[in-house]
C-alpha cells in the first residue's frame, strides 16, 4: 500500500485493548484467552457407525456400474447416475450409495 501525504494512526488506547482481549475471551474474568475457537465436525458418528456395520458383513465394491434404478410402491423411481456399490454374496446384501434424482412414473 502506498500513502500520499501523511496518514495518521489513531492513538491505541486502554479502552481499546481492552475491547479486544474481551472478544477474545471464551470465560469470566481472569481466564485464559484463546485465539480461535474449536470447529466440531457434525453428522460423522453416524457414517462411521454404517461403515464399520458393512465391514462386519464383507461388502466389496463392484465397478463399473453406470445407473441404478429403484422402484417405490407409489409408482416414483430413484434414478443413481454413477453409484457406488458394494455386494457380499455371503449374506445376500447389496450397498447402493450416491446422489439420486426423484422421478414420477
Amino acid at each position: 500500500l502506498y500513502f500520499i501525504g501523511q496518514a495518521k494512526m489513531p492513538a491505541i488506547t486502554k479502552e481499546m485493548l481492552e475491547k479486544r482481549a474481551s472478544q477474545v475471551r471464551t470465560g469470566g474474568k481472569g481466564t485464559v484467552r484463546r485465539t480461535m475457537k474449536a470447529v466440531h465436525k457434525a453428522g460423522s458418528g453416524e457414517d462411521k457407525k454404517v461403515q464399520g456395520t458393512l465391514k462386519k458383513l464383507g461388502v466389496t465394491p463392484i465397478s463399473d456400474i453406470a445407473e441404478a434404478i429403484f422402484m417405490k410402491a407409489d409408482g416414483s423411481a430413484m434414478l443413481f447416475k454413477n453409484p457406488k456399490v458394494q455386494a457380499s454374496m455371503q449374506s445376500q446384501c447389496f450397498v447402493v450409495s450416491g446422489t439420486y434424482e426423484t422421478q414420477g412414473v
